[in-house]
């Protein structure tokens, strides 16, 4: 099934080719226009004509906006549980018992729900079946089916642009401002030279400031506005993640424009003493925390009915969380539950001259950003990783906790075991200070040994490109880009990583971007701040060599 133009059948025949019985094409010019909730709404009434049903399937995310709303959503507007990104599928002993392994930034869950389920699907799944012609002919002869928006409902105002929450107000294209300075010299001087840099820089002693003015928490602010705004701390191994700290960053410099509160929303157990305390010292006014029994272990569904239930009492002016696996898991179901525009993977937040939040959002591969704003309150954004900046911290600055009570939430879905990637630091990634890359340049998995040296030597965790993780040669919650991870390093070296714009746009706030490849016309170099013409293989060991004897050197001090 698919909502899209006359042209959109093209894939309905290619896929029952590929083994489909039939199609179900929603076609209609009241759909135009469209944003995540109005297609979402089409698309759940398209399948309740269908009911009963066993299992929904959905793809990550569209190829345009990448937002990954459409399947929670599906799942909130339908009642049924979910689970993102799917790597493997198992129905157990009772007949309606699936169990579902699932993609994290960290490694992988195993979540238990009960038919019917929807279920996300995780990139690189299968590898795609390339139909013959005779069953593309064949698969003309199957049932097509054409649903309009009158088959779904005589309500024309829930599809198109009348059913859609949200709008873009124009487009741009964004650039680099980096000016790359490439190294000259033989391989020697130049790594010689390019490790003097590195430590000119801060790297083994204390790095220097390149003039990025931090907002400082005051010790105190005065309210004139209701317009709270809430930050949802996302928590690894009950520690909070770097990613609630930089919503602070600018959430307080927001709040602070409209004279309002800065709050953030703990779900399930929160954190130890000291952890809830730094979230007073980076601009928190209020901790509301909500635990209840049902949330002790998470479940998408589960909080998001507990966040909504806060939201309808407390009234936000604005929800933001991290784009991280958690935020983009269930946060599209609060949207949904509650009937309000979302923009997921956001690069920034402003307000305009009217006092709206403005999304920035970026599409098409990250060519273009669109400033999104919402008709509906409270205004719902999540944020990637290291896109923002914290607010210098403030231990004067106190706040108050707030316990909320939470009722009738029956998670329709469990954690059943949770495993992190040990062989690599995934961990490490939202808040390392130095991060080596290595792209597909390197030439095969059996080449990493250098870099591994280089990272050892700089303390750092490895870092890698989305084509590296399609041949397999490293894991996906390494990959960094527009379908990876977003990061904010002081130091980012770039090994072998040609620089394609997804790549890098997950690098934009890193302080300085070093490149080394053997491509002078590499796209990287037209994005980094210091380069190196040469091959890796002779650079790196150069490199790691220069870097160690000044780290000895500078220890010994």
């Amino acid at each position: 099934m698919t909502m899209g133009p006359p042209q959109a059948k093209d894939a309905l025949v290619e896929a029952m080719a590929m083994g489909a019985d039939r199609s179900l094409h929603l076609l209609d010019k009241a759909f135009a226009g469209s944003d995540t909730f109005a297609t979402a709404q089409a698309l759940t009434l398209a399948i309740r004509r269908e009911m009963p049903i066993d299992l929904v399937l959905c793809g990550k995310y569209s190829v345009d906006a990448e937002t990954g709303h459409i399947g929670p959503e599906i799942a909130e507007l339908a009642s049924i549980p979910h689970v993102s990104g799917a790597t493997k599928v198992e129905f157990m002993g009772k007949p309606d018992q699936v169990l579902v392994e699932s993609e994290t930034d960290f490694g992988f869950q195993r979540i238990e729900a009960h038919l019917p389920t929807l279920i996300t699907t995780a990139e690189r799944l299968v590898k795609p079946y390339a139909p013959t012609q005779e069953e593309l002919e064949f698969a003309k002869t199957k049932s097509y089916r054409v649903l309009h928006a009158s088959d779904l409902s005589s309500n024309d105002s829930l599809f198109g642009l009348k059913g859609s929450p949200t709008s873009v107000s124009e487009i741009y294209s964004i650039e680099s401002r980096r000016q790359c300075q490439l190294i000259q010299g033989t391989a020697v001087e130049q790594t010689r030279k390019l490790a003097h840099i590195l430590v000119e820089l801060g790297l083994f002693t204390e790095w220097k400031d390149r003039g990025e003015k931090k907002t400082v928490v005051p010790d105190s602010r005065t309210m004139t506005s209701a317009k709270t705004f809430w930050v949802v701390a996302d928590l690894a191994k009950n520690k909070i993640r770097g990613v609630t700290y930089e919503l602070l960053g600018r959430g307080l410099e927001l709040a602070s424009k409209l004279g309002s509160e800065l709050c953030t929303v703990i779900l399930g157990n929160p954190p130890l003493k000291a952890e809830m305390q730094s979230l007073f010292a980076y601009g928190a006014d209020k901790v509301y925390v909500a635990r209840i029994a049902a949330l002790e272990g998470y479940s998408s569904d589960g909080y998001a009915a507990a966040l909504a239930q806060a939201v309808e009492k407390f009234k936000p002016f604005a929800v933001i969380a991290g784009s991280t696996s958690f935020g983009r898991d269930f946060m599209p179901r609060v949207a949904a539950r509650l009937s309000l525009g979302m923009t997921s993977d956001c690069i920034g937040l402003d307000l305009n001259e009217k006092g709206e939040l403005v999304q920035l959002k970026p599409a098409f591969g990250g060519n273009i950003v669109a400033p999104i704003v919402s008709r509906t309150t409270p205004q719902i954004a999540t944020i990637r990783p290291g896109m923002l900046t914290r607010a210098e911290p403030n231990q004067s600055h106190l706040g108050e906790t707030v316990e909320v009570e939470i009722a009738n939430v029956k998670a329709l879905s469990r954690v059943v075991e949770e495993r992190v990637h040990t062989d690599f630091d995934s961990t490490r990634l939202d808040n390392a200070e130095v991060i080596v890359a290595a792209g597909a340049g390197i030439g095969g998995p059996g080449n990493f040994q250098s870099i591994h040296d280089l990272a050892r030597i700089l303390d750092a965790p490895i870092a890698t490109t989305r084509k590296v993780v399609d041949l397999g040669w490293l894991p996906s919650q390494l990959q960094i880009g527009l379908t990876g991870r977003s990061i904010a390093p002081r130091l980012y070296i770039a090994v072998a990583v040609r620089g394609a714009f997804n790549h890098m746009v997950g690098v934009g706030r890193a302080k300085t971007i070093v490149a080394i490849n053997k491509d002078p016309n590499a796209l990287i170099f037209k994005s980094c701040d210091y380069g190196i013409v040469g091959d890796y293989a002779e650079i790196v060991p150069l490199l790691t060599k220069e870097l160690k004897d000044i780290r000895v050197k500078t220890h010994t001090r």
